[in-house]
């Protein structure tokens, strides 16, 4: 980032005496006063646990160069407080700024499921010719975005930013921050139905991206999904590239072979290639990412090569060997498109084997909740596993949809211990493990104290 402090007032719509200091370097953007250091901006942001401007002292006295706030802070004196109407906003108006200055070519990307894979995937596959930024892990939000874009130096040639929302305003300030060059839609399915209402809004929601759009007009979009199309349709100016896993019409489409090799079906070409993934799911994130990096001048060779550099994110089907174990770590978040993928690829490497499935709850689906999980439990008996250990509140809904088929295999689990000590009953040492479920049921932690349970046997020889 390069700003300085006065320019950085203007653009934030800020009031202050800045003291001399107007044109000081920014060094940082901080949010927390713990990390603020010398010639850094504090912004007082307001959560739902504390409040950034109770921290405003303590940052001035760690050398802020200036505080953002929205609240009377007279009792800061030596250290310029920038006034603004609200902190969160004004660092959105920082963001798009610099985003501005910066120049960049911009990709925004959003969907319902695989938006931080695709993009760390996508990264690392431009940056065999390009140099690249991108979102810090999954910053996707209002607050998330915004910190990532100032995160960035400002002399990549691509900045790629992932876009998540909840509610149906929420792609509206997003896009306002952003204004990217390009757009790309993964998909669309039944997540955050709380606040988008059902699968057509999750559709119109995401689309709203597209009006943010700039002279480009360039839409990376998938064709699998009647919605987006359909938006897409009515959206006349766009200059769209269409992706898919299956339709053959498509500009770009990628099908599944076996275990990490797949096929790019291009202008009547196959082209095989391998990939840090498994499972036919993936095809439609590659399919994008072959999509993008074409369009932008970049050759078959150099797109595999980026592709074998590239890795998975931590939690996001992450498939390691432990012991005789074979253990899936989908642990980051859940909802009905992404469990069902996930149990297909756990399906697929257990081949019959022992499938012992540690799942949460599927959050933020409002009033299709209920349903949702009694889907789960159909999905479940569609195909044969070992054993269901569940954290939540939901299982009576899931066995609901098993309707008595394979409801004695389900266990109910209300932490780690207990699931320890259901599993070592259960007496199964070696198979296919898969972890997966919402945010707040903590499924990591399962993750992590069923590999240590492991190594501990091992190293016991138990």
């Amino acid at each position: 980032m390069n700003i300085g402090l006065g320019e950085a007032a203007r653009a934030m719509q800020g009031t202050a005496d800045l003291q001399g200091l107007e044109n000081a370097p920014v060094n940082a953007v901080r949010t927390d006063s713990r990390q603020t250091g010398p010639g850094d901006l504090f912004f007082c942001l307001q959560g739902t646990r504390s409040d950034g401007h109770s921290f405003a002292g303590q940052a001035a006295d760690r050398g802020a160069l200036a505080i953002v706030a929205h609240r009377d802070l007279g009792s800061i004196q030596n250290t310029p407080v920038l006034a603004v109407d609200d902190t969160l906003k004004a660092l959105g108006r920082l963001g798009r700024h610099w985003r501005l200055k910066a120049g960049p070519r911009v990709l925004g990307i959003t969907g319902s499921a695989g938006k931080t894979t695709t993009k760390e995937i996508l990264a690392e596959v431009l940056k065999t010719r390009f140099t690249v930024g991108k979102n810090h892990k999954n910053w996707n939000n209002q607050l998330g975005l915004p910190l990532s874009l100032l995160m960035q130096k400002g002399d990549e040639d691509f900045w790629i930013m992932e876009l998540g929302i909840n509610n149906t305003t929420d792609m509206d300030e997003l896009g306002e921050i952003l204004l990217p060059d390009a757009a790309l839609i993964l998909n669309v399915g039944p997540c955050h139905l709380e606040g988008l209402g059902d699968v057509s809004g999750v559709a119109r929601a995401k689309a709203r991206l597209l009006d943010y759009l700039r002279a480009e007009h360039r839409a990376f979009i998938n064709l699998d999904y009647p919605d987006l199309k359909r938006e897409a349709g009515a959206r006349p100016d766009l200059n769209t590239t269409w992706f898919s896993s299956r339709d053959p019409e498509a500009d770009c489409r990628v099908s599944h072979s076996r275990d990490n090799l797949f096929v790019l079906n291009l202008n009547e070409e196959e082209i095989p290639f391998h990939a840090p993934v498994q499972g036919a799911h993936f095809c439609e994130n590659l399919a994008a990412i072959w999509a993008v990096a074409l369009e932008y001048g970049m050759q078959p060779d150099e797109i595999q090569a980026g592709l074998e550099k590239s890795s998975l994110p931590e939690q996001r089907m992450c498939i390691s060997r432990s012991g005789d174990w074979t253990i899936i770590d989908d642990s980051y978040n859940a909802n009905p498109m992404s469990m069902q993928a996930a149990l297909e690829t756990a399906r697929s490497l257990a081949s019959g084997g022992d499938l012992v499935l540690v799942l949460g709850d599927m959050a933020e689906l409002g009033r299709d909740e209920a349903r949702a999980h009694r889907d789960l439990g159909r999905s479940l008996c569609a195909g044969a596993f070992t054993a269901l250990f569940y954290n939540g509140d939901n299982l009576e809904h899931v066995l609901s949809g098993m309707n008595g088929e394979g409801s004695r295999k389900a266990h109910k689990i209300k932490d780690v211990s207990s699931f320890l000590s259901a599993h070592d009953k259960l007496g199964c040492r070696h198979g296919v493990i898969l972890f997966k479920g919402s945010r707040r049921a903590g499924m990591e932690n399962f993750v992590q104290a069923f590999k240590a349970r492991v190594e501990k046997n091992r190293e016991a020889g138990t």
